[in-house]
């Protein structure tokens, strides 16, 4: 590799490991927060069919049980560049859903075995966020590596 394309490259291996960290950050967040409710809730004796309170949500079992999947998921996601990419995308899908959903069910009043709370819109709703910012820095990163390569294979081949 050239002078020129490790420079070029530079950038793009920055905003790749930024993105990758951003998914472990997230990964190490929802996957304490799950487990923590997971296992607080096995020996919490006022649990509601609405969920217990922690940090400001009411977790149900499913709900800390999802939380603590998905952190372990993000974590084995920023393995590797592409994984990062489709599991941030997915996500950011997922969690969007989730916060429709949680919405309607909060405006039925039914809060279903998530134990689905106003609240917990907003978590949803940030989660896709963070997912989305995270996926568009990943997918900048992978096309402006690709371009790179092909600028540097386009010179490659004139000096030839």
């Amino acid at each position: 590799m050239s002078d020129s394309a490790r420079a070029a490259a530079g950038p793009e291996r920055l905003r790749s490991r930024a993105g990758r960290g951003l998914l472990t950050v997230e990964g190490l967040l929802i996957g304490v927060l799950g487990g923590v409710a997971l296992a607080s809730s096995m020996g919490y004796a006022r649990f509601d069919a609405d969920g217990m309170p922690m940090l400001g949500l009411k977790v149900t079992p499913p709900h800390a049980a999802l939380l603590l999947v998905a952190g372990a998921l993000a974590l084995l996601a920023c393995l590797g560049h592409r994984s990062a990419l489709i599991f941030s995308a997915l996500t950011a899908f997922g969690w969007a859903v989730l916060a429709v959903i949680c919405t309607l069910k909060v405006a039925d009043h039914a809060p279903g075995v998530l134990g689905f709370d106003p609240r917990d819109s907003f978590l949803y709703g940030a989660l896709s966020a963070y997912n989305l910012v995270t996926s568009l820095l990943l997918t900048l990163a992978v096309v402006k590596a690709r371009r790179s390569e092909e600028h540097t294979s386009e010179l490659q081949s004139h000096h030839d």
